[in-house]
């Protein structure tokens, strides 16, 4: 009875299913390995794009500005500290190398300014954008560009 037992064919169709799928199973990978190289070459044409930095950085005035102006009959004194807000590293390196011309025109638009921009909200605003842009014109000036993006009173006080 042991020698009648033989193995049962495997039918021919079920072998060449197996070598067909695995055949499929090959050639999907290749092109997608193919595919995956192609997507990952760096392209000839793009160049590189500069970084460039906008972190915002903060100088300071040495002393605070210190000035007289006359609010109707009687003299006022001034005090007022700002901070400048400039972008980047570079930035802040050349507005701290011309830190005595940037302070002297900041004195200079302070000192011209009415008791009332200095008191009013509105005042406060128009005196920050007269600043910014003195300031930029004289960067521009010395530099050939601006880089003061804000003025920002961190005290005022007036007598």
């Amino acid at each position: 009875m042991a020698n009648d037992l033989t193995m049962p064919q495997v039918a021919s169709w079920y072998k060449r299913k197996a070598v067909v799928i695995s055949a499929m199973i090959a050639v999907l990978i290749i092109v997608l390995g193919g595919v995956a190289w192609f997507f990952m070459q760096p392209s000839e044409d793009v160049e590189p794009t500069p970084v460039i930095d906008i972190t915002p950085l903060y100088i300071g005035a040495r002393e605070p500005f210190i000035f007289s102006i006359v609010a109707g009959r009687h003299p006022r004194l001034v005090q007022v500290e700002v901070q400048l807000l400039v972008r980047g590293e570079k930035s802040s390196i050349e507005a701290q190398r011309h830190l005595p011309l940037l302070e002297s025109t900041l004195l200079s638009v302070f000192s011209r300014q009415s008791a009332d921009n200095y008191i009013t909200a509105d005042g406060k605003q128009a005196l920050r954008k007269e600043a910014v842009n003195e300031l930029n014109a004289v960067l521009t000036e010395e530099l050939g560009t601006p880089l003061i993006e804000k003025v920002l009173f961190t005290s005022i006080v007036m007598q």
